[in-house]
């Protein structure tokens, strides 16, 4: 489902129910958050939520175990939650551009990554665990 540039501000609780989704596409929008409800879509492949001005993601992102892809570069995100590391599926995490200045250790648990984008954030160190993620091998710069 194509959502872009909308100028959406918010999302309805009801998104939830689409739970039949493979991709969302909800970049170049105003979102500040994301209802909880979003963690129902565990169907979701793609989620592309680059250039909004999200803060915070929910726990229930943890829910979404089929998503290969998660695009959240160019938002306002100064923490990443736990539940991230969940995603045992993702081959690519876009984080760039944020306003990240610690990663969660369970980014650890991410072994299919081939790509981890972190550059332009406020990293001053990087977890430990990263080194687990033995299949990246993108050439784009992590900082």
């Amino acid at each position: 489902m194509n959502l872009a540039e909308l100028e959406l501000a918010f999302l309805p609780e009801t998104l939830g129910n689409l739970t039949n989704l493979t991709e969302l596409h909800l970049y170049d929008n105003e979102l500040t958050a994301l209802p909880d409800t979003l963690g129902n879509l565990t169907n979701l492949t793609n989620l592309y939520l680059a250039h909004n001005q999200l803060t915070a993601l929910p726990d229930t992102l943890g829910n979404l175990t089929n998503l290969t892809k998660l695009h959240l570069t160019s938002n306002q995100l100064t923490a990443l939650p736990d539940t991230l590391g969940n995603l045992t599926n993702l081959t690519k995490l876009h984080l760039t551009s944020n306003q990240l200045t610690a990663l969660p250790d369970t980014l650890g648990n991410l072994t299919n990554l081939t790509g981890l984008y972190l550059h332009g954030n406020q990293l001053t160190a990087l977890p430990g665990a990263l080194g687990n993620l033995t299949d990246l091998s993108d050439q784009l710069p992590w900082f």
